[in-house]
């Protein structure tokens, strides 16, 4: 990898986390009440963690709960079925004791017994090994190399290792997309007369459908936010269907790109810019699609992204206000109040007794523990829905975050095009955990292990 690229990639992500770093800091229908989260409550039910086996006892189970579980200040049990784990850049669980202890105890039964052979359903062995990696990643962000810290980073790379499947196993895994689908848990279609019913589109992923997926003219992945904020270990992918289908969305998308001037000079802040309001602007009815795939490492520690969809967030814009607000301003909110917002989330027991290809709605209402573009506060809560409308408050296509973003070292903002090769924000995406800390050193820890899988 040229130098140029590598410097390249942390100056956006410099420009991103100050992005982020903004957002963050003037929250929308955030919470820290720990009670009002519906995936709280469901936790807060489950006496015993049954995931894995129906017995409590099992090694899978205590393993993942282990680390998974965590408990408010009010005594209320979550984690259980977290899309990620509770973990926040300030947080200090896992890393002290008794929680750094009891992690450090099945870790090492796990490892001691040969745990890894268990359960050999290669679906289950995947997803622990997901939650695992999640863990190790965590971990990184702390500066202080303590003891407690350095083991449990230790242990987890050797589970993380015992857990891969081969490439061969990670091809076999079933589309869970198109499960969903077949399922027919969720409707087909946007219905302008029932905007609270969750809809997938059957066609979202053909080639030759109505949504188009797009990437970031001059590379890197097109989701950078969501790429570094989870460290690679999901790929995003975005799609967009205008109202008149796929001829339309590429006519768009061309006019877009031969449009010279998106960004004019910011009058009021002397070296920056303002989105022009001349820029084509695509017509009410359009959809944006946000896509999180999973990643896994295989068994010869290298990265092989999966077809087992973890988050799916879709954007429909009713209306196109003209107004292109600066910030966020809940008394004017004309943008935000156009979007209708969908998102299902990855399930864990779902996804084990295939049901909806693993995947449940998000319901109107209903609360998450926030972690992205968050303030880094143990159990802080907002509604997603909303939330995902406040981060893309401005109208139709100057919502898209993943343009404007600076590129070619400072000088080329970046802008959207249909993607040229379906597997292009893979091989980005995997690159781009190649430049990373945490990435070199799952790597040198796996290396160094002289034991094997067998």
């Amino acid at each position: 990898m040229s130098w140029v690229k590598v410097a390249i990639i942390f100056l956006l992500l410099l420009v991103v986390g100050l992005f982020d770093f903004v957002i963050s800091h003037k929250p929308v229908n955030a919470s820290r009440d720990p009670l009002s989260s519906p995936n709280s409550d469901i936790a807060s039910s489950v006496s015993t963690w049954t995931l894995y086996d129906r017995d409590p006892n099992q090694l899978w189970n205590r393993l993942y709960s282990a680390l998974y579980q965590r408990v408010t200040s009010d005594s209320k049990e979550c984690g259980y079925d977290e899309l990620d784990p509770l973990l926040w850049w300030q947080t200090k669980y896992l890393l002290t004791n008794p929680a750094n202890r009891r992690a450090l105890a099945v870790l090492d039964e796990f490892l001691s017994t040969h745990g890894e052979r268990v359960i050999d359903d290669p679906l289950k062995r995947a997803i622990l090994q997901r939650d695992l990696w999640a863990i190790f990643d965590w971990t990184t962000q702390l500066q202080e190399s303590t003891p407690e810290k350095l083991n449990l980073q230790d242990k987890l790379s050797r589970v993380i290792r015992r857990l891969a499947l081969s490439p061969e196993e990670i091809a076999k895994l079933p589309n869970f997309y198109q499960r969903a689908i077949k399922s027919k848990s969720f409707a087909p279609a946007y219905e302008p007369n029932k905007r609270d019913r969750s809809f997938l589109p059957p066609d979202l992923f053909d080639s030759t459908g109505a949504y188009v997926m797009l990437s970031a003219r001059g590379g890197s992945p097109i989701a950078l936010g969501h790429v570094a904020f989870f460290s690679a270990r999901s790929v995003f992918l975005i799609f967009m269907r205008l109202p008149a289908g796929r001829e339309a969305t590429l006519k768009y998308l061309k006019s877009l790109s031969e449009f010279s001037k998106p960004w004019l000079p910011d009058p009021d802040n002397p070296g920056r810019v303002v989105p022009n309001p001349d820029l084509p602007e695509f017509p009410a009815g359009t959809q944006l699609v946000l896509i999180r795939k999973m990643v896994l490492i295989d068994s010869n520690g290298n990265l092989q992204p999966t077809n087992i969809i973890e988050d799916i967030q879709i954007r429909v814009h009713r209306a196109i206000p003209s107004e292109i607000p600066g910030v966020l301003n809940l008394s004017r909110n004309e943008a935000h109040a156009a979007l209708d917002v969908f998102e299902f989330k990855f399930s864990r027991p779902k996804l084990f007794a295939n049901e909806s290809g693993g995947l449940r709605a998000v319901v109107t209402g209903e609360k998450e523990f926030a972690l992205f573009r968050s303030h880094g506060i143990d159990f802080e809560q907002r509604e997603p829905l909303q939330a995902c409308a406040s981060c893309h408050f401005q109208p139709g296509v100057h919502s898209m975050l993943s343009r404007g973003r600076m590129e070619s070292g400072g000088m080329q903002r970046v802008e959207v095009m249909p993607s040229w090769d379906l597997n292009y924000e893979s091989n980005e995406t995997k690159w781009w955990k190649g430049t990373q800390y945490n990435w070199g050193l799952l790597q040198g820890l796996w290396r160094s292990q002289s034991e094997t899988t067998n």
